[in-house]
C-alpha cells in the first residue's frame, strides 16, 4: 500500500512539475487525489496549500480554510502557514515520515502517519491512520507473549524466560529453580461441568499462583492445566519448597465458580539449577519427571527430581512401549483367588485379577502396569477383554462341571471404563455372547473412581444394576468421602482393604475401623468381604464380628484358570477347614498360638 501511494505521489508532483499551466490540471486533481482511501495534501515550493483531499481534512481535523476545528489536535500545527513550514522541515529528512499520537473528543488515542514525496516545485503530503494496524500489531504480540485466558506467560515467553534465567543464573553463579504444576482431576471438572467453568478455574489459579510468588518471578501457562514458576535468585531447595507449600496451600482453598464450590489440588514437580552445564530442555524434563512422580504417589503435594527418577521414568517408558504389545501378543493373562463363606467355608465366588507375563522381566504386578494402562487409554480395550475373558472362562468351567453352578466371578472395572459411557452396553454384549447368567456377574469400582464423578457413577451403576449384576465397592476405607454417598449408591458388597485386615485383631484401631464397617454395611443391607486375610486370627475376628466373606492368602494366592481347576478340591476342602477352625479359635485363643 505504500509502495502504491509514493507512485502516486510520484507522478503526480511530475506532472505538476512539467505542467505550465496549472489551472488546466487543476480541475482534474480533486478526481486524481481522491481515489485513494488516504489523505493527500499538496503543498507547493512557496509553503502555500494548493489542494486537500477530503480524507485529509478528517484525519487533521481541518475545516475547508485548512484551520484546526477541534482543540485535540493541538500537536498539529494549528495554521496554514504552521502546518506548511512543519512540511517544508520535515519533507527534507529521512525517513521522510513523521508519526504522532493525539487522542480524539472521545478519549480515543489514535495514531497518524505523515509521509513526505518532494518534487521540484511541489510537496506530497499522505496522511494515514495507522490505529487500527498498530492496534493489530500489539494484538498479535500479545498473542504470541502471553495466554489469551489467564494473561499469564504463554509456552513460548515462558521458554525465553527459563532459557534467559539459565544464562544470568550461570553467569552470576545463583540457583534457579523451576516448578511444573498440573492441576489433578482437571479434565473431569471441564467433562462434567462444561468448559466456562473450566476456564473460569483456570484465570482464578493463575491469580492464586501470581500471589504465591515474588513480583519478579514468572508464571506461565503452558498449556490445558499445565502451569510453571521460575524462581531465581534463591538460596537452596528449601526456598522453592516453601513456595510449593504456598502454592499447595493456596489452589486447597474453595474455588467460587458460577455458584458452585469446587476444590481442587495439584501436583508439583521441582527441579534446581546449581550447575554451570545445566538446560532450559534438562530442567523442563527433570521437574516433568518430578511431577509425574507425584502423581503416581498420590497426587497433591510436590517432589524434587533426584537423578534415580530418570532411570524410573526410562523404565516406565519401556513399560509403555511394551505394554502395547501386549494384549496382541497374549502376554496379558488372568488369575483367579477364591472368595470364600466365612460362615460355612464355602467358595461362593472368583476374583479375576489381571497379570503381565513379560517375555524377558517374567510376572508384572498390577500396581506397576495398570497406572500406564489408565494414562495410555489402553485400559479401554483391556478391560474389555478381561471382562469377556472371566465371563467366558466362569462358563466354560459351569460348562465342564468343574466348579458349583452358583460360583460367581468378579471382575474390576477401571475409571475409564465406568465414565465413559459405554460400559452398559459392553456388559450387555458380554452376557449376550458369553452366555452368563447377569446374577453370577459381579463387578468391581473403587471409592477413587466415585469421587472422580459422582453423579454420573451413580447413574451409570443403576443401569448395569437393572441389568441384573452385582455391584462391589473395592478398597473400602481408603477412598474421599463414600460414606456419605454409600445409602445412594447402587452397590451390594463393601470389600474392606487389605490394610485394615493385615494387623487384626492387634492392631486396636483397624480393628474399630473394621468393626465400624461391617456394622455400617449390615446396617444397609448390604455384605462384607474382607480382603487380604492371611492368618486364623484375622479370620476368627473377622467371623467374630459377622464378616460374611474374606479372600487372601490364607485361603489361596491367585492362580492360573488350569491351575486353579486342578486344585479346587483341595482348597474347597482347606476352606472349610479354616473356618471352622477359625470358629474354634475365637473361643480358644491360646490353643492355635502354642500347637
Amino acid at each position: 500500500m505504500t509502495e502504491s501511494l509514493y507512485s502516486t505521489a510520484d507522478a503526480t508532483a511530475t506532472s505538476l512539475a512539467h505542467t505550465s499551466d496549472l489551472n488546466y490540471v487543476t480541475p482534474f486533481l480533486p478526481y486524481l487525489l481522491t481515489a485513494t482511501d488516504d489523505g493527500i495534501v499538496v503543498i507547493n515550493i512557496k509553503g502555500e496549500i494548493f489542494f486537500v483531499n477530503y480524507r485529509a481534512k478528517t484525519l487533521l481535523g481541518w475545516r475547508a480554510d485548512c484551520q484546526l476545528i477541534q482543540s485535540y489536535w493541538s500537536k498539529l500545527p494549528q495554521t496554514q502557514e504552521a502546518f506548511s513550514t512543519f512540511v517544508l522541515h520535515y519533507a527534507h529528512q529521512s525517513p521522510a515520515q513523521y508519526e504522532l499520537t493525539v487522542d480524539d473528543s472521545e478519549g480515543r488515542e489514535l495514531v497518524i502517519s505523515l509521509q513526505f514525496a518532494q518534487q521540484e516545485m511541489f510537496f506530497l503530503v499522505m496522511v494515514k491512520d495507522l490505529t487500527e494496524q498498530k492496534q493489530s500489531a500489539e494484538l498479535l504480540y500479545d498473542l504470541s507473549q502471553f495466554d489469551c485466558l489467564t494473561r499469564l506467560a504463554n509456552r513460548s515467553t515462558f521458554q525465553e524466560c527459563l532459557h534467559k534465567a539459565v544464562v544470568r543464573g550461570q553467569h552470576w553463579q545463583r540457583k534457579l529453580a523451576l516448578l511444573l504444576i498440573d492441576l489433578d482431576r482437571f479434565k473431569n471438572i471441564n467433562d462434567t461441568l462444561g468448559h466456562s467453568i473450566g476456564d473460569e478455574l483456570l484465570q482464578q489459579v493463575a491469580v492464586r499462583l501470581q500471589q504465591c510468588v515474588r513480583r519478579g518471578d514468572t508464571v506461565a501457562r503452558l498449556g490445558g492445566d499445565e502451569f510453571a514458576v521460575i524462581l531465581e535468585n534463591i538460596y537452596d531447595q528449601n526456598d522453592a519448597a516453601l513456595v510449593a507449600d504456598k502454592i499447595i496451600s493456596g489452589l486447597g482453598q474453595p474455588f467460587e465458580l458460577q455458584g458452585r464450590q469446587l476444590f481442587v489440588s495439584a501436583s508439583i514437580g521441582i527441579t534446581v539449577m546449581d550447575s554451570l552445564h545445566a538446560d532450559t530442555e534438562t530442567m523442563i524434563k527433570q521437574a516433568d519427571i518430578a511431577m509425574y512422580r507425584v502423581k503416581d504417589q498420590g497426587k497433591n503435594h510436590y517432589q524434587f527430581y533426584d537423578s534415580n527418577m530418570s532411570a524410573l521414568a526410562e523404565y516406565r517408558i519401556h513399560l509403555e512401549t511394551s505394554l502395547y504389545r501386549a494384549l496382541h501378543e497374549h502376554q496379558l493373562l488372568l488369575h483367579y483367588q477364591p472368595q470364600v463363606d466365612v460362615q460355612t467355608g464355602d467358595i461362593i465366588g472368583l476374583e479375576a485379577l489381571i497379570r503381565w507375563q513379560h517375555p524377558q522381566e517374567g510376572i508384572i504386578g498390577p500396581n506397576t502396569f495398570i497406572p500406564l494402562l489408565e494414562e495410555t487409554g489402553l485400559i479401554m480395550p483391556v478391560g474389555e477383554w478381561a471382562l469377556y475373558s472371566a465371563c467366558a472362562q466362569r462358563q466354560q468351567w459351569y460348562q465342564q462341571r468343574n466348579l458349583p453352578p452358583y460360583t460367581s466371578i468378579s471382575v474390576n472395572l477401571s475409571v475409564r471404563q465406568l465414565l465413559s459411557g459405554n460400559i452398559v452396553h459392553t456388559v450387555k454384549k458380554v452376557l449376550s455372547v458369553t452366555g452368563l447368567a447377569p446374577q453370577l456377574l459381579d463387578l468391581e469400582i473403587t471409592e477413587s473412581m466415585l469421587m472422580e464423578d459422582i453423579k454420573f457413577a451413580i447413574q451409570e451403576l443403576g443401569h448395569l444394576k437393572k441389568l441384573g449384576v452385582s455391584i462391589s465397592m473395592d478398597d473400602f476405607g481408603t477412598g474421599y468421602s463414600s460414606l456419605s454417598y454409600l445409602k445412594k449408591l447402587p452397590i451390594d458388597t463393601v470389600k474392606i482393604d487389605r490394610s485394615f485386615i493385615e494387623d487384626l485383631p492387634n492392631d486396636v484401631d483397624a480393628a474399630s475401623i473394621v468393626r465400624a464397617i461391617i456394622g455400617l454395611a449390615h446396617s444397609l443391607g448390604l455384605n462384607v468381604i474382607a480382603e487380604g486375610v492371611e492368618n486364623e486370627r484375622a479370620l476368627a475376628f473377622l467371623k467374630s464380628l459377622g464378616c460374611d466373606y474374606c479372600q487372601g492368602y490364607l485361603f489361596s494366592p491367585p492362580l492360573v484358570a488350569d491351575e486353579l481347576l486342578i486344585k479346587f478340591n483341595k482348597l474347597k476342602h482347606q476352606a472349610f477347614i479354616e473356618s471352622s477352625l477359625s470358629t474354634f479359635h475365637h473361643y480358644h485363643p491360646t490353643f492355635l498360638q502354642h500347637s
